[in-house]
């Protein structure tokens, strides 16, 4: 009887200790490291505030942006080259809001990259991602300055 005890307890704590690593491996989605968000900044471009994400429909996490570049800079152009200049193969883009797409490094991307205006990102994400609108609209608040958000997500 003991032994059937303990065979039982043994069987019900590889079933559970089984159904742990995947349940811890979920919680801990695929995100983007800081170093990697914080490589859109340069001397054309500062970061005024930075925020992360998931949508329900992602299976990974999301670092959130929010730049503002020189104003003797073109702005697209002065993204692009601090992007360029850590690594990222980068390309203009004309579709909806977004105005510049890439991914790092160049031979097996792991990271993926998007920019678009402030306002078309209050515009489309703000219901998703209400606290990271809101602390974005704050830090850009009374600047005077242009605004783009960079979006970098991994490739999972």
């Amino acid at each position: 009887m003991r032994k059937l005890r303990f065979a039982a307890v043994s069987a019900v704590a590889v079933v559970l200790a089984s159904g742990w690593v995947p349940v811890s491996e979920w919680s801990e989605m695929p995100s983007v490291p800081a170093n990697v968000a914080r490589s859109v900044q340069s001397e054309d471009v500062r970061i005024l505030a930075e925020g992360k994400g998931a949508n329900p429909g992602n299976d990974w996490e999301q670092s959130y942006v929010l730049v503002a570049t020189s104003p003797h800079a073109e702005p697209v152009d002065a993204i692009e080259g601090a992007l360029r200049s850590t690594g990222w193969v980068t390309s203009r883009v004309d579709s909806g809001p977004l105005v510049l797409g890439g991914d790092r490094p160049k031979d097996h991307p792991e990271y993926g990259v998007t920019v678009q205006r402030l306002d078309s990102f209050i515009d489309s994400s703000c219901f998703e991602y209400e606290d990271v609108c809101e602390e974005f609209k704050k830090a850009a608040r009374g600047k005077g300055l242009e605004f783009f958000v960079v979006d970098f997500m991994p490739y999972v």
